[in-house]
């Protein structure tokens, strides 16, 4: 099973079928979810493996189970797209 509270989970999801994991079940939740326990093993069956996001996982910390797993996320920038994003944001702040 997968469950993504992200601003649009079908592309988390899609990222797990691109990496050779494909869930029996996909969950979007709402961005920003609270996730209590009793929320998360109601959706996860007893035994279930469980795959979420990073974001999802840190929610989660206190109560995970031990298969609970996470996809950790990399963002990347190349050429000039760092000093360009550094440009921008100071621009946003002066």
């Amino acid at each position: 099973m997968a469950m993504a509270g992200i601003g649009h989970p079908p592309r988390f999801f899609a990222t797990l079928e691109a990496c050779g994991a494909h869930p029996q079940k996909c969950v979007p939740l709402a961005d920003h979810q609270t996730l209590a326990p009793a929320d998360v093993q109601a959706l996860v069956g007893e035994g279930q493996t469980l795959v979420m996001t990073e974001k999802d996982a840190v929610k989660c910390r206190a109560f995970a189970e031990d298969n609970w797993w996470f996809l950790p996320v990399d963002a990347r920038l190349f050429g000039e797209q760092p000093d360009k994003l550094l440009e921008h944001i100071t621009s946003l702040v002066r």
